[in-house]
């Protein structure tokens, strides 16, 4: 899916919420990318944050993204809220810690949700892999090492 921005391009890294899955991005091509690996419906409109903290809209049927929305500014509460909850942090067992908010900005606190949405793919993936490796009867490179 090739997106387009509608007024203007949020300011990466986002979020997106798409019934309790989350999708980050830390630019346009890595959001879509990442969109185009996930089964998305086609009805509806899911909320993004962006790295300011400003609520932007993903329009699906529209392939869009648009700043117009009634959901325009979130906290940290909801930020970490919002992953705490997500399919992502369940499926991995990661819970973002609420404590020393007050010494957070917004904008780093996007940021790291954002790395721990990139770090838990990458998990996901390298359990796959390995997964698929006992599966096959395929050697683990570091046994064959010695070690």
């Amino acid at each position: 899916m090739e997106l387009k921005c509608v007024f203007r391009r949020p300011r990466f890294p986002i979020i997106c919420n798409i019934d309790g899955e989350l999708v980050a991005g830390g630019n346009l091509q890595q959001f879509e990318r990442r969109l185009n690996k996930i089964s998305l419906p086609d009805n509806g409109v899911f909320a993004i944050v962006d790295a300011t903290g400003e609520g932007w809209a993903l329009h699906p049927d529209l392939s869009a993204i648009s700043p117009l929305t009634l959901d325009k500014r979130w906290t940290k509460a909801r930020v970490i809220d919002m992953f705490n909850k997500s399919l992502n942090a369940q499926r991995i067992g990661w819970q973002y810690q609420q404590r020393s908010l007050a010494n957070r900005r917004l904008e780093m606190l996007i940021r790291d949700v954002a790395e721990l949405l990139n770090r838990a793919e990458q998990k996901l993936a390298a359990d796959a892999r390995k997964e698929a490796r006992l599966k096959v009867g395929v050697p683990n490179p570091v046994n064959m090492l010695g070690h």
